[in-house]
């Protein structure tokens, strides 16, 4: 693992609401230069969630997010010749050929996703795909019991042997959902926030910047204190966009499901 620390020192400090100094795609030209193939590789993973939910996107004829590996026309392209994306995408596809049962089934896109990269990763990377996967069920379950939803189809794409799952699971018939200890914190946080989904955004996202600055361990200036970066940086940008037009923040695209 390298050492980048001149790539480090010359990245600005990052603020939730506040307009970050530097931009994504400045991030990425130093990426690109700075950094070592293997930890291209580690971002090229990081990024691959971007895209994923590009693809959705793309599918509901909505605009992309540009924070992704692929701009729409290279998505695309790699939708149409079947190659870039992992084979995994593709057997998504095969599996429903229908373009609204694909984005009805859309998070079962994204299970595999976790499923398939959370072993092969290490440090933070793994860490924060393990994080964002769990808060993600997490989330689900209270906002199934919130809009009365069945958990069971909910969840029908999610490993049933996984221990969140099956925790979530032998809760479906009881009136509420009550997390893991490790998670409560996630449950205060919605109850505190109200049903104002801008609160709510605002309040989930702070959570979130927190953690992942916790989970960036020791030593600095390493490809896992680039990573950290990058996903905080993701997350002040998105802010700033959606502070214009905050009313039409929809909570539930946060979610796995």
């Amino acid at each position: 693992m390298g050492n980048y620390y001149f790539l480090a020192a010359s990245l600005p400090p990052l603020v939730l609401g506040q307009k970050p100094e530097i931009n994504f795609e400045e991030l990425k030209n130093r990426l690109e230069i700075n950094l070592s193939k293997r930890d291209l590789a580690r971002v090229r993973t990081l990024l691959l969630f971007t895209d994923l939910q590009n693809i959705r996107a793309l599918l509901s004829e909505e605009p992309i997010d540009p924070r992704g590996n692929l701009d729409e026309k290279e998505l695309d392209e790699a939708l149409l010749i079947r190659n870039i994306l992992p084979d995994y995408v593709f057997d998504f596809f095969d599996q429903f050929e229908n373009l609204n049962e694909r984005v009805k089934n859309f998070f079962g896109l994204l299970s595999r996703f976790f499923a398939e990269e959370i072993p092969q990763q290490t440090g933070f990377l793994q860490r924060y795909l393990k994080f964002e996967r769990e808060w993600r069920l997490v989330m689900l379950a209270l906002r199934a019991k919130e809009l009365q939803r069945d958990l069971t189809r909910e969840l029908q794409f999610e490993d049933l042997s996984d221990m969140l799952v099956a925790q979530i699971l032998a809760q479906k018939d009881a009136p509420n959902y009550e997390p893991p200890p490790e998670w409560q914190e996630l449950k205060e946080l919605m109850i505190s926030s109200g049903k104002d989904p801008w609160q709510r955004y605002k309040a989930f996202t702070s959570w979130r910047f927190k953690k992942i600055e916790e989970m960036v361990q020791r030593p600095l200036f390493s490809i896992d204190w680039i990573l950290g970066y990058i996903t905080q940086l993701m997350l002040v940008e998105h802010w700033i966009e959606l502070d214009s037009n905050k009313g039409k923040m929809i909570l539930e695209s946060l979610k796995t499901g």
